[in-house]
């Protein structure tokens, strides 16, 4: 009985040690998931409203005040226009807030990582594997030269021991 509460304690550690940070991302991307789901569903709510007003207006030209029949199926259009509008508006808002936690907790993850140690040694490497390049390539570069200023006197030199003379 003890072992098994032990089992299970270490078990419950684990799981909320491991668990905590990769469900907020994930519970943040089932979140926009659903809310483009919302956004689908409001936009065929628009789509229908369009379509229940065109068919309006089409009537709206059958009958004989025909400005008015216009006028009232247009208030009634923008009434059903702006229910689906604000609830767009909180939606979006919504959708804002939970895009800025996701690159909130990108933009953490991203500097817990350059700040790791591992990182950090592997740029102090990076820095002095470039340094020792730089003062090779130097190095490469005054033999260069030394060589050019010397090469008037090698050339005579050979020419004095060239058997062909």
């Amino acid at each position: 009985m003890l072992i098994k509460n032990i089992f299970f304690s270490l078990f419950v550690l684990l799981s909320l040690a491991i668990g905590t940070l990769p469900l907020a991302g994930i519970t943040q991307d089932k979140e926009l998931k659903e809310l483009d789901i919302i956004q689908s569903n409001l936009d065929t709510q628009k789509e229908w409203i369009t379509y229940r007003h065109d068919q309006a207006v089409a009537i709206c030209y059958s009958q004989f005040w025909m400005q008015r029949c216009m006028d009232k199926a247009r208030v009634q259009f923008l009434k059903e226009s702006k229910v689906v509008r604000d609830q767009e508006i909180a939606l979006h808002d919504r959708q804002r807030y939970v895009n800025e936690v996701i690159k909130d907790e990108q933009d953490q993850q991203r500097l817990a990582e350059y700040q790791s140690p591992q990182k950090v040694k592997e740029r102090a490497e990076n820095r002095a594997n470039f340094e020792e390049k730089q003062r090779l390539r130097a190095e490469r570069i005054t033999e260069l030269e030394e060589r050019r200023k010397d090469a008037d006197k090698r050339a005579q030199e050979n020419r004095k021991t060239s058997p062909l003379d």
